[in-house]
């Protein structure tokens, strides 16, 4: 396995946003804590995928392992600066400021380590990973139409001027 890219990362990250502005949608409390809950915990389903990290194939793992899934207890640590953002936001004004200055944060963390790991991954002690794809060594050709031989086409010929 070999650890994610930050642009893979990213589209992930983006399709569990998406679920987490459905979440928020929901009546009252229900929909923060749901919402807050899921930011929480969403590394610590599916064997180590939230479900941004699953459509695109990503696989959260303990440092230093290749496999593995981490439990709740490390997705909570690891989605801790998240849960802080989104709390951040909900305040009118100055929150809106303070989420995208912790947003940064974890941004300018990540490109500033030699590994590309976040505030959160050095918390919990965690990385991602994108599964190997299998590499046969040889490229294959696409199958292509042979072209008739001589014979054929001559006879294909004589048969059309008849």
């Amino acid at each position: 396995m070999q650890k994610a890219d930050r642009t893979t990362r990213a589209v992930a990250g983006f399709v569990d946003l998406l679920l987490v502005i459905g979440l928020a949608r929901l009546p009252d409390a229900l929909g923060f804590l749901s919402a807050l809950g899921y930011i929480l915990v969403r590394d610590g389903l599916f064997q180590g995928q939230s479900v941004g990290k699953k459509l695109i194939g990503l696989r959260v793992v303990p440092e230093g392992l290749q496999e593995g899934a981490p439990v709740y207890r490390e997705s909570i640590i690891r989605n801790v600066p998240f849960a802080v953002a989104y709390i951040l936001f909900l305040i009118p004004y100055a929150g809106w400021v303070l989420c995208p200055l912790a947003l940064g944060m974890e941004f300018l963390v990540s490109v500033g380590d030699d590994q590309g790991m976040r505030i959160g991954d050095m918390l919990a002690r965690t990385c991602v990973v994108q599964p190997d794809r299998a590499v046969t060594g040889t490229v294959q050709e696409p199958h292509r139409a042979e072209p008739p031989s001589s014979a054929t086409g001559e006879q294909d010929a004589a048969q059309r001027n008849a």
